[in-house]
């Protein structure tokens, strides 16, 4: 069985500035200000270094920053509901069809490694179109500092769902970024790096991604990657 571990932004979906929308209105709400969100390059980061770098550009101290996190995490979902739905949000093209084959399959197991918070991320995938239950479990970036990190917490989730172990062997890392074409490589699991964000194909290759894709829309080309048995 393959562990498949999406990325969300740029990956499963255009959010369209609702997620950056939302996150600075949750942090004018809690501390009064969001810092310099509207130049702030969020691609590949993870939301608690967003959270960080934003208010400590705004003079706040990291130890009170650290201590309201979860008042943060609170209001941002609160946002997301009012906001989220609303929105433009759509899913990447070629996603749809894809998460269609791999549902109910025995050998795929899908899950989420992403910089959103995890109350964020369903809220996101369902205002794009996409069930969030189908992805039987997650990484967040509410679950750690450092998006490398992530994929071994969501192997572990993994484990313990399956009641079997799952490592860089048998898990495939999607997304957009050269951050998780990094973090596969942290987690030693195969990169699949697909150009339907804000990275080129030609800035990805630089990351030597197992496989790079422009998009997902061959389901069948991209099922053979995810899935291949030479890759566990």
């Amino acid at each position: 069985m393959k562990l498949l571990l999406f990325d969300i932004d740029g990956t499963l979906i255009r959010s369209h500035g609702a997620g950056r929308e939302t996150l600075a209105a949750a942090l004018v709400d809690v501390f009064g200000t969001a810092g310099p969100i509207a130049d702030y390059k969020m691609s590949g980061k993870i939301d608690n270094r967003i959270i960080t770098d934003l208010l400590t550009a705004a003079g706040i101290a990291s130890v009170e920053i650290e201590k309201k996190l979860p008042d943060i995490y609170h209001v941002m979902i609160e946002k997301a509901q009012a906001i989220f739905p609303t929105s433009d949000m759509a899913a990447c093209p070629g996603v749809e069809p894809l998460l269609d084959a791999l549902n109910g399959r025995d050998d795929a197991l899908l899950g989420l490694v992403t910089g959103n918070i995890n109350g964020t991320a369903p809220l996101k995938l369902a205002a794009a179109g996409i069930d969030p239950d189908q992805f039987k479990l997650g990484a967040y970036g509410s679950d750690a500092w450092e998006r490398n990190h992530l994929p071994a917490i969501a192997m572990q989730r993994a484990a313990d769902l399956m009641g079997r172990p799952f490592n860089g062997a048998n898990t495939v890392v999607i997304g957009d970024t050269p951050a998780d074409i990094l973090c596969a490589r942290a987690g030693k699991a195969t990169a699949v790096a697909v150009a339907s964000g804000w990275h080129s194909a030609k800035t990805l290759a630089r990351y030597q991604p197992d496989y790079l894709l422009e998009n997902l829309k061959d389901t069948q080309e991209t099922l053979k990657i995810l899935l291949d048995k030479n890759k566990t």
